[in-house]
């Protein structure tokens, strides 16, 4: 039996938008990730590379775009390098990997074909955005 996802991800422009906000917000969670695992505040990251706390801020809440420069920049002061891992994408979803969770958002009934609603470049609400454009 198809979920809803399951029929949007056989919607190559929907998987193209949705890799972009999954790269997005990993790339966020883990910067977080290493601040909190060095105990280095958004005030003390901001000192280091020479910004204000609200420019951090913005980056972290998604209120930014996040580039590359940034990325490395927040990386280096914090004296971490990154490596990339490119790995292909399996052309099934591998429902045994996939937890379920209680969700306050009701999914449409029926499939959305107009992806130029979609206007989403932030980590944090990326979720509710798909979501408050499906439904």
């Amino acid at each position: 039996m198809k979920t809803i996802l399951d029929e949007y991800l056989e919607d190559e422009e929907f998987r193209r938008l949705f890799a972009q906000e999954d790269l997005i917000m990993e790339v966020t969670e883990t910067l977080c990730e290493l601040l909190e695992e060095e105990k280095v505040s958004r005030k003390e990251l901001a000192e280091r590379l020479g910004k204000t706390k609200g420019f951090v801020s913005q980056l972290l809440n998604g209120g930014r775009n996040l580039t590359l420069r940034t990325v490395a920049d927040i990386l280096h002061v914090l004296g971490y390098r990154i490596t990339l891992k490119p790995y292909k994408e399996k052309s099934k979803r591998q429902e045994q990997n996939v937890i379920g969770f209680p969700s306050p958002y009701n999914l449409p009934k029926k499939r959305v074909d107009n992806w130029s609603q979609l206007e989403i470049s932030h980590a944090d609400n990326y979720l509710e955005n798909i979501l408050a454009v499906l439904g």
